[in-house]
């Protein structure tokens, strides 16, 4: 097995992550995110404030929906080991990651929208940045159901030694469940569940941060003792 090749897998998701970060906050400057209650000239003033960030942001958002694929394939790799022959929940995984991502890809071109066009209105300034704001949270939805299928795969492991720790599969359950809020940003502008509140960004942001870490710490952990390899 290549080890080297699926360590290197590994560290792009923390790349992934580090990007998406200097894209939000030294870029753009939405992290945290502005109101959904903000009007539509202080939006375009925000974005044309911040023209060029907004521009280079959404080019690393964009790559960062790219770059982090081999990371995903590692995943991807462990999970269909544990499933064996008829890996359906890991296909489940794989799908909504896909697709996650793309929605990764469209924030980082929404973005990008928004600061194209200095001239354009304050209306369609506002609209593409609003648009941007909801790719970047809305994502809860195929988040949620991919963490809840990685943590099927990691808890039917029946292994005397798991592929992946069972403890794992329990931090995927709970970091989905936790994500779940940012579904329904398109109900609320102000409160927990508006896209700049607790339940729907700042819970999400935190698990999702202790869940890059930890993924990596974990698939470190099963490369180093050679899981792929195991005969059970």
């Amino acid at each position: 097995m290549k080890q080297g090749a699926l360590r290197i897998g590994v560290f792009t998701g923390p790349l992934m992550g580090t990007l998406f970060f200097i894209a939000l906050w030294p870029l753009m400057h939405i992290f945290p995110p502005y109101s959904p209650t903000l009007g539509a000239d202080a939006v375009a003033e925000h974005v044309r404030a911040n023209q060029t960030g907004f521009l280079v942001g959404g080019i690393l958002l964009m790559t960062a929906s790219a770059i982090v694929w081999p990371f995903i394939t590692v995943i991807l790799l462990f999970l269909k080991k544990i499933e064996g022959e008829v890996p359906m929940w890991t296909t489940v995984t794989a799908l909504v990651f896909t697709y996650g991502q793309v929605t990764v890809f469209l924030c980082g071109l929404a973005f990008t929208m928004a600061a194209f066009r200095p001239d354009a209105s304050v209306e369609m300034v506002r609209a593409w940045s609003d648009l941007g704001m909801f790719l970047l949270v809305i994502p809860a939805i195929p988040g949620t159901t991919q963490y809840l299928a990685t943590g099927v795969v990691v808890l039917q492991d029946r292994r005397a030694r798991p592929i992946l720790p069972r403890w794992y599969g329990y931090l995927n359950i709970w970091v989905g469940i936790l994500s779940a809020p940012g579904a329904v940003v398109g109900l609320f502008k102000i409160g927990p569940f508006a896209w700049n509140g607790i339940a729907a960004f700042w819970i999400p942001a935190a698990v999702f941060g202790v869940w890059i870490t930890a993924t990596q710490i974990v698939l470190l952990g099963a490369i180093k003792r050679n899981a792929l390899a195991d005969q059970q």
